[in-house]
């Protein structure tokens, strides 16, 4: 359908409005760039015209997506990222605004964050990883900065040396949607960021030609270093991420400065981590209290 092809130039108008408008950063532009890529093909292939949509389609839509393992929150992303661009076109007058009347996300179980205790924070960040002393130093750096600062592995993998106060032991990071804000770390970490600052290049963990260290790279780092501790689940970055904001707010911190060192932009993600205290909490009750 000539339609749909005209389809192709409204989606890239559409990233490009919402990369100016929205200030997006890269990893999330490059999301909603998959998700209406899915969507373009699903309507190609049945042979909808993106103007005539029906809320069958929608549905037919999510039913594809889940028949191909996909979950309930990348589902609900997907149709937020197509009423985006709905809305954009509405707004060009491309489409009649009724269409916009179809988009409801699917509803989404918010899973509690899955949390590490102590001892098996402070066994990951020892563990050694690599018979190479420089490698080593790298990845303790690496997994002692997720555990102790809560950051993004998209933000860790960025940190710029210039962007680092040794005197002060804070990092400026930028966040999602460009947000810049400021974490801190131990002093025991010093001497050991001192060493990746020591090696060349424009970031704290750059590869040989100066670019950033990939995410997937320090996926495997965690995931291995998990492994190697002997922990007996499959570590990923974000659950250290979620023990340092569960640690936080169990030791009294005020939940909006926790919302601060994470780069939340709403509060309602950061309470997600009461959960967890409140489910930790029940585990201790029942396992000691004579009656539970």
């Amino acid at each position: 359908m000539m339609e749909n092809e005209h389809l192709k130039k409204h989606i890239d108008d559409f990233l490009v409005f919402i990369s100016v408008e929205k200030n997006l950063s890269e990893n999330t532009l490059n999301s909603y760039r998959r998700d209406l890529e899915k969507f373009y093909k699903f309507i190609v292939l049945k042979r909808i015209s993106h103007k005539n949509i029906k809320g069958k389609d929608l549905v037919d839509f999510m039913i594809f997506l889940k028949r191909n393992n996909v979950s309930s929150a990348t589902i609900a992303r997907n149709i937020s990222s197509i009423r985006g661009l709905y809305r954009f076109l509405a707004s060009k007058g491309e489409i009649n605004p009724y269409i916009l009347n179809l988009f409801e996300s699917p509803k989404i179980e918010r899973k509690i964050p899955q949390v590490i205790n102590r001892q098996d924070v402070n066994k990951i960040i020892s563990v050694r990883t690599t018979e190479r002393e420089s490698l080593h130093i790298r990845n303790m750096v690496i997994l002692g900065l997720l555990a102790t600062t809560g950051l993004r592995i998209s933000e860790l993998s960025k940190i710029k040396k210039e962007n680092i106060n040794l005197e002060e032991k804070w990092i400026k990071v930028t966040g999602k949607g460009n947000r810049e804000r400021i974490v801190f770390f131990p002093q025991e970490l010093i001497p050991f960021i001192k060493h990746c600052m020591s090696r060349e290049g424009a970031f704290l963990f750059g590869t040989k030609n100066g670019n950033p260290m990939t995410r997937q790279n320090i996926w495997k780092i965690v995931r291995n270093a998990g492994k190697k501790a002997g922990l007996g689940i499959s570590l990923k970055p974000h659950m250290l991420r979620h023990t340092f904001a569960t640690q936080l707010l169990e030791a009294g911190m005020d939940i909006r400065i926790i919302q601060e060192l994470l780069g939340h932009k709403s509060i309602s993600t950061t309470k997600i981590y009461t959960q967890v205290s409140r489910s930790q909490l029940k585990a201790i009750y029942k396992k000691y209290h004579p009656r539970a």
